[in-house]
């Protein structure tokens, strides 16, 4: 037992010793809690620096206040370089003023930015295609704070993508002017049929007809023989006939309308089909050359063929807008739906895939509504002449010199 007279001396070194160990213990826990940060924001700092993906930070004057080496990289730049500035000493004036402009609109969106900017890279000594990501972040009273970005190098990709666009557009072009020479020839064939084979298939008709008459009086047997020449005649000059408007119709020459609609008249007549022909407008009709109307004609002529065989359909409607801006093409039928049909059959996918192609060469687009049990209705639209040549001609796009 400790003296009376020390007990309250003793209370206060216990008073003390209480508080010192609650102090210690926030301290302690405070420590704890620093050193947990700390050692969170070091090991972010390494998840950044080791990110494949280009990281940055911005300010809202658009000055740099951190990258990860991914970033450098792709910037051609270190951090320390850049650090606190725009970047404009390191960088060509139009880019620096692109760059600037990008970061405004982001800020001004308040929304993810992407864009795709060319940056000089100094050690490589070109220009790099970059696909950025930037997204901005505001203070407490809503003005700009920080503008989060993220940049990956796309100029290989690019370049690919762009050589494969030129790929497939030089095989298009190839293909339409194959089409075209095809056409000529098939022109040519049809041409020199009627010339040669079926005038001399009439000049025969006459005789066997002359020969007939005169004998059918005094020469019957001859006669007989005679009407069996006539016949056969007439079924060489109907498939002869035929041949001239597979390879080529006439009514070619009287311009698209009148081709189309003497091919529903051959489909209705061949099939049993409704057909009908609705002419919207045709204010472009007469400006299509030659070339032009045979593609377009023989675009209709692969859908026919495609609703023919697959579609079942009795009723067939199509219409001809030829406006001044664009052709538009649309068939419709009441049948069981092309690509339902089609899709199970290898040929009905082919023809399909050769219409298709036909209006992609062409620079057009080509829709396709299937409704089982309604009919399908195909639809296409075609670029006038001048924005044809104008998409075909379009230069690719190439890095900055």
């Amino acid at each position: 037992m400790f003296p009376q007279d020390t007990t309250p001396l003793l209370l206060l070194l216990l008073a003390a010793s209480i508080a010192l160990a609650g102090t210690a213990a926030v301290a302690l826990a405070q420590w704890r809690r620093a050193s947990a940060l700390a050692r969170s924001e070091r090991q972010l700092r390494e998840i950044l620096a080791k990110l494949p993906l280009g990281l940055f930070l911005k300010d809202a004057e658009s000055r740099f206040v951190m990258m990860n080496a991914a970033c450098e990289q792709a910037f051609g730049q270190d951090y320390a370089t850049l650090a606190g500035t725009h970047g404009g000493e390191h960088y060509p004036a139009e880019q620096q003023a692109g760059f600037l402009a990008a970061d405004r609109g982001a800020f001004a969106s308040g929304r993810l930015w992407t864009d795709e900017e060319w940056v000089w890279h100094a050690g490589l000594q070109q220009d790099r295609r970059l696909q950025t990501y930037k997204q901005p972040l505001y203070d407490e009273d809503g003005k700009p704070s920080l503008l989060v970005g993220m940049c990956i190098d796309v100029t290989e990709r690019r370049a690919a993508e762009e050589a494969l666009e030129s790929t497939l557009r030089q095989l298009r072009e190839l293909s339409d002017q194959q089409e075209t020479a095809r056409e000529h020839e098939r022109r040519r064939l049809a041409q020199c049929l009627h010339d040669e084979l079926g005038q001399s298939l009439m000049a025969l008709k006459l005789d066997a007809t002359l020969l007939s008459s005169s004998a059918q009086a005094r020469h019957p047997r001859l006669h007989g023989h005679s009407l069996r020449v006539l016949a056969t005649l007439d079924g060489a000059i109907g498939t002869v006939r035929a041949l001239i408007n597979d390879l080529h119709p006439s009514t070619l020459e009287l311009g698209l309308p009148a081709a189309t609609d003497w091919l529903l008249k051959q489909q209705a007549r061949r099939s049993g089909m409704q057909c009908r022909l609705h002419l919207m407008r045709d204010s472009a009709g007469a400006a299509l050359t030659a070339p032009q109307t045979w593609a377009v004609f023989r675009m209709i002529q692969e859908a026919l063929f495609c609703i023919e065989a697959y579609a079942r359909a009795s009723r067939l409607d199509v219409s001809l807008d030829l406006d001044g801006d664009a052709l538009l093409i649309v068939i419709s039928d009441n049948g069981l739906g092309i690509g339902l049909q089609a899709a199970g059959e290898r040929h009905g996918s082919l023809a399909m895939l050769a219409l298709r192609e036909r209006v992609t060469a062409y620079g057009g687009q080509l829709s396709e509504d299937n409704r089982p049990g309604r009919g399908t209705t195909l639809t296409i639209l075609l670029p006038d002449n001048e924005k044809r040549e104008a998409a075909a001609s379009r230069p690719e796009s190439s890095v900055r010199a």
